[in-house]
């Protein structure tokens, strides 16, 4: 099997030589045409032996093919041999060609050997019958043929040998070009490993899952522990490098049947061990690698160590010979490759046919207008697959036929190959539907991804953005066909969200490039809960007020029902709480459910609420009230006003009253306490009582409301909602005046009062009149002994009349409001104005005194 050197090898060899690649003439064997100069040999393990070109031409074509790669040696055929040499080089020594009949004669010889010719000249050998195996034998020193046939026919068990030797050369070649190859494709190193493996029998189980380089290290590792350092990880380009080529060594080394190798495998090349019964020739293996391109032929690898005195080394390099008819091949249903990349292909093919598939050659790709496109093929041993390398064809996405040549006879696959670029997953995303169902700390979730064709989807990872210490998890997917089965649409992958908090992340999407597509996707938080549903709606009233109450009620964007508008207001600072304002556009009847759909700001679906609104009846109503007002205050009050401390007594006009009704009770601006009364209830400090179907009759405490309290009623129908806040009453704290008394005479036009009571502080002005009060100017006393009373004294002119009232301004108005409070006794009354007469009268006008 053709076998390559790496750039980096050359690279090494050239400086060390301190040469480059010459020119040099080529020329065919049976011919004379000329060859160019071979560049510098090395080999992994042994040393080279020489470059040749060995090939087959048969009597149906003029075009040779290489000996290595051939299928059929029948009789007529010619074996053609010409060495490659670099500048003035010679080529010691002889060479003989070894061959196995492919049928037996109990009569004849079991081996066919020539007679040794010059290696220093081109050569060719007649094929007498039709061989099934051959062995090319190189004598540096010579060769006795009589040695050759005695070392190599007396037994079937040397024959076996050989052919296994054979089977061993074929596999350490292809896995040593697989190593040295950059090129070299997971599958084909994996497929070369496990060969390679099986030919020595080690039984290795190799990870198909793994890294090539993992794989190479878990079997050399079994062959040599000392390969167990090999790093298939390295960061270093040039270390990883040297250190396949310590595993293409380790390989080659093996193969010569090393102290090492012996130790591990057990099954080294025997026939180093039976050389010892032919004193005198010493028989060493040897394996090919294809010469470096442009140039043709291979170079020969083998132990150059000193041999015994007395003793010529010969090397033997044997290759079987199936003559098997033409591959019959199958393609599988995994029939689409990535254009410009390496990709298997799932084949069905005879076993003795899939055994020595590899050498078929000259693959090539055929459209549907006929036209070929030359491509390379790799049998992957170990999963019964073609690998496609379309990395330098020139092709277009389309189907193909594969077609190759077995020898010199074309033959082409039963089935098609459809080429097709990879994705660039631009418009990958999850489905509506997926993204919705990923909810934090739900567990395990199966999503859809759509949007490009994953048909060439190899690996899904997951990461968390914006989150620099965040690293890119490995998740499970799976493909609705397969991988490489056709276009595929979507993509299911399963999301573990039980350690995930809600976020964005991005599915990374890898192909056979090994390029990352990222894909964005969200965590979502739990739902919104509403908790007070449904949402109860008025029949007849316009617009209506409901308040949501729940968990993460932020999210909710959007209500809608049929038959209403519905307008989402504020929400509480911790999503616990939202306005809805309802508007009805039908007359739905009482007791009627409409489904409301709520959508929300992180989901792409908006999710159904069965009977979340309901029409109840007409919205309760208070209509009016008229009040109690207790007697004795004193002053007088405004409408709507009610004094502080004392009880309230209002009969209140309802409508729309359901028997399950309460009445609330606070303040409009929220200070105080707030209250709650069934129909029926009655406590030490209120009651609500039922008079008739519309009237209500409310007792109320009001000394524990502060002064100032608009104090307002709402009414609850429960089911039919709640009406609108009625005013009963504003609570205002007015002054008790107990006394009203002259402490001294007039002075000044002026007079003493003394005011006597509770709450005097509240006055702000006094007098006889509302033309304009007299400001007080005094702070009220209190009356030691009798707990809150006052007395507050105040000047204020003589009383217009001895049973003049007393009008009061409270702090803060401008207008004065009556007393029950006259002028006391031994107050002066102002003196009256003196009389006038008419002009037409002749009475005279009094005087004072008079």
């Amino acid at each position: 099997m053709a076998l390559r050197l790496t750039p980096l090898t050359l690279l090494a060899l050239c400086l060390l030589t301190a040469q480059t690649t010459l020119p040099f003439p080529a020329f065919d064997a049976a011919e004379g045409s000329s060859f160019q100069t071979p560049p510098p040999l090395t080999c992994p393990a042994g040393a080279p032996l020489g470059a040749v070109e060995l090939s087959v031409r048969s009597p149906q074509s003029t075009a040779p093919l290489p000996f290595q790669n051939i299928n059929h040696l029948s009789e007529g055929d010619r074996l053609l041999y010409t060495p490659v040499l670099r500048s003035h080089e010679k080529r010691p020594g002889e060479i003989a060609l070894v061959m196995v009949p492919a049928r037996r004669d109990p009569n004849q010889d079991l081996l066919i050997v020539t007679d040794p010719k010059s290696a220093d000249k081109s050569q060719s050998w007649k094929i007498p019958e039709t061989i099934s195996l051959a062995a090319f034998v190189y004598g540096p020193q010579g060769l006795s043929k009589k040695k050759v046939r005695g070392f190599l026919s007396q037994d079937d068990l040397l024959i076996a040998q050989l052919a296994d030797y054979a089977e061993k050369t074929a596999q350490t070649e292809a896995l040593i070009e697989a190593l040295e190859s950059s090129g070299s494709s997971s599958a084909s190193v994996n497929a070369a490993l496990t060969g390679f493996a099986s030919q020595y029998g080690l039984a290795v189980q190799l990870d198909k899952t793994a890294a090539p380089g993992m794989q190479a290290q878990t079997l050399f590792a079994t062959m040599n522990p000392q390969l167990a350092t090999y790093n298939p990880l390295a960061s270093s380009t040039a270390q990883r490098v040297g250190q396949t080529a310590s595993l293409a060594t380790a390989a080659a080394t093996l193969f010569f049947g090393s102290p090492i190798g012996l130790a591990a495998g057990g099954t080294a090349m025997l026939l180093d061990l039976r050389a010892i019964a032919f004193p005198g020739t010493q028989f060493r293996s040897s394996f090919a690698q294809s010469l470096p391109s442009p140039a043709t032929g291979v170079n020969l690898c083998g132990q150059r160590a000193p041999a015994p005195p007395h003793t010529r080394v010969a090397y033997i390099w044997a290759s079987r010979i199936p003559n098997t008819p033409t591959p019959s091949i199958r393609i599988g249903k995994a029939n689409f490759i990535p254009l410009h990349e390496k990709a298997p292909i799932p084949v069905e093919v005879p076993d003795l046919q899939w055994k020595y598939l590899q050498r078929a050659r000259g693959w090539s790709l055929r459209d549907s207008k006929g036209v070929r496109v030359p491509v390379k093929v790799l049998k992957l041993g170990n999963q019964k697959s073609l690998e496609i390398d379309l990395e330098k064809a020139s092709l277009q996405p389309g189907a193909y036929r594969l077609s190759g040549n077995w020898d010199w006879t074309p033959f082409e696959a039963d089935g098609e190959i459809n080429v097709r670029s990879l994705s660039n997953f631009r418009d990958a995303q999850l489905d509506p539907e997926s993204q919705d169902r990923l909810i934090a700390k739900r567990g395990k979730i199966p999503v859809t991804v759509t949007g490009d064709d994953f048909e060439f989807a190899d690996k899904v990872e997951f990461k968390r953005l914006g989150d620099e210490f965040a690293t890119a998890e490995p998740l499970r997917f799976l493909l609705p066909k397969g991988l490489r089965e056709g276009p595929q649409p979507r993509m299911d992958v399963q999301i573990d969200t039980a350690s995930l908090d809600p976020g964005k992340y991005e599915l990374l999407v890898y192909q056979q490039d090994g390029k990352s597509h990222p894909v964005g996707f969200r965590v979502l938080q739990e739902l919104p809960v509403v908790e007070n549903l449904p949402i109860l709606v008025n029949q007849g009233a316009a617009e209506q007020h409901y308040e949501l109450k729940g968990q993460r009620l932020n999210l909710i964007s959007k209500l809608e029902a049929p038959g209403a508008t519905l307008s989402l207001g504020s929400e509480a600072p911790k999503g616990t709480e939202r306005n809805v304002t309802v508007q009805l556009k039908s007359d739905a009847q009482p007791g009627t459910t409409f489904p409301l759909r709520a959508f929300f700001s992180d989901r792409n679906a908006p999710v159904t609420l069965s009977d979340g609104l309901q029409i109840t009846g007409p919205l309760p109503v208070i209509a009016s009230s008229k009040l109690s007002l207790p007697a004795g205050t004193g002053i007088s009050l405004l409408p709507a006003e009610f004094p502080a401390g004392y009880t309230l007594g209002a009969l209140l006009d309802v409508k729309n009253l359901e028997p399950r009704s309460s009445l609330k009770l606070a303040c409009a601006d929220g200070v105080g306490p707030r209250g709650s009364l069934h129909l029926g209830e009655q406590t030490s400090t209120s009651s609500l009582q039922q008079l008739s179907q519309d009237e209500l009759y409310l007792l109320l405490d009001t000394s524990k409301l502060p002064a100032g309290c608009s104090l307002q009623a709402v009414l609850d129908g429960r089911s039919s909602g709640k009406s609108q806040p009625f005013t009963l009453a504003h609570i205002i704290r007015l002054p008790h005046i107990d006394s009203f008394d002259l402490t001294n005479g007039p002075q000044n036009g002026m007079q003493a009062f003394s005011l006597a009571g509770r709450n005097l502080e509240m006055i702000d002005k006094a007098g006889w009149d509302d033309a304009g009060g007299i400001q007080v100017t005094d702070l009220p006393v209190p009356i030691p002994g009798q707990g809150q009373r006052e007395t507050l004294a105040i000047n204020l002119p003589s009383p217009p009349a001895p049973k003049a009232m007393l009008l009061v301004w409270l702090r803060g108005e401008n207008k004065p409001r009556a007393t029950n409070i006259t002028a006391p006794p031994g107050a002066t009354p102002a003196m009256p104005p003196a009389p006038t007469l008419n002009k037409d009268s002749t009475a005279p006008v009094p005087t004072p005194g008079s």
